[in-house]
């Protein structure tokens, strides 16, 4: 856990959380975004780009990433959960919808369930990159494990940035700071649990490794809402080249206008 118990302030304190704050007019539909292991908002900037002339596409930006890299990271992910819900629930959105990718679809996952147990409605949750509810946390290697340990995994997962982090010492330090933590995130918190109300949409790359292992159709029994999943060209971080088809899934989700431009053809849902 981190080691600092500094209180939430007013707005502008609130405001850190996210990318970008929140002094801004809201369109009717927010999304919030949580992070992979490693990553950091500004990424969702890029991959969902193409969903803001609709959505507000809200990055949550956790501590001791980019703009917040001076504070601690969190190492215990009922703890984050906890300290996210009390913020979402106090900032103000219009309608909120959680996606994830990776260790991020297990943080929206259960800060769905935080804030649905709070009285805060979530309109729909979006999961990507993770193989399913009963996927169980494990690590292949302790977080003192060497910086080269660490790169070879983020590398096998096809982390965009490795390259980067092969030429840039700066950079290599802040994302192995944040990856060592964020282990203990993955460790501490699991997808299953009790039904949440709001639907669930899955998305994974067809090529994803740590997606087809798995049967993604458990998903289902985590809503007592609808689910749909779809497939995308792509390995771990297919996010990286199908940006606009996923925002794309987002928009007509959410409000059921299709992106601006030709019309593009998902892969078989599963199912």
């Amino acid at each position: 856990m981190r080691a600092d118990t500094e209180p939430t302030g007013p707005a502008g304190e609130l405001g850190r959380w996210f990318l970008g704050g929140l002094e801004r007019p809201w369109r009717d539909d927010q999304l919030l975004c949580l992070p992979h292991s490693g990553g950091n908002a500004s990424s969702y900037r890029g991959w969902l780009a193409a969903a803001e002339p609709s959505v507000d596409v809200v990055p949550v930006q956790l501590p001791g990433r980019e703009t917040r890299l001076a504070e601690p990271p969190f190492t215990d992910q009922p703890a984050l959960v906890a300290e996210l819900a009390d913020v979402v629930g106090r900032a103000g959105f219009r309608r909120i919808s959680l996606f994830g990718h990776s260790l991020g679809a297990v943080l929206a996952v259960n800060l769905c369930r935080e804030l649905e147990t709070a009285g805060v409605e979530v309109a729909h949750l979006f999961v990507s990159g993770h193989g399913g509810p009963s996927q169980r946390p494990s690590s292949a290697f302790p977080t003192d494990a060497s910086d080269e340990t660490l790169l070879d995994a983020l590398r096998d997962n096809g982390a965009p940035n490795h390259d980067a982090l092969l030429r840039y010492p700066e950079l290599r330090e802040m994302v192995l700071r944040v990856f060592r933590a964020d282990l203990g995130l993955v460790l501490t918190g699991c997808a299953a649990g009790p039904p949440v109300r709001a639907p669930i949409t899955v998305v994974s790359g067809t090529d994803d490794p740590t997606s087809t292992r798995w049967d993604l159709n458990e998903w289902a029994g985590i809503t007592k809402g609808s689910f749909a999943s779809h497939l995308l060209p792509g390995d771990h971080f297919y996010l990286v080249g199908q940006g606009d088809r996923l925002a794309g899934i987002i928009r007509t989700t959410l409000t059921g206008q299709l992106p601006p431009g030709p019309a593009t053809r998902d892969e078989d849902p599963i199912g």
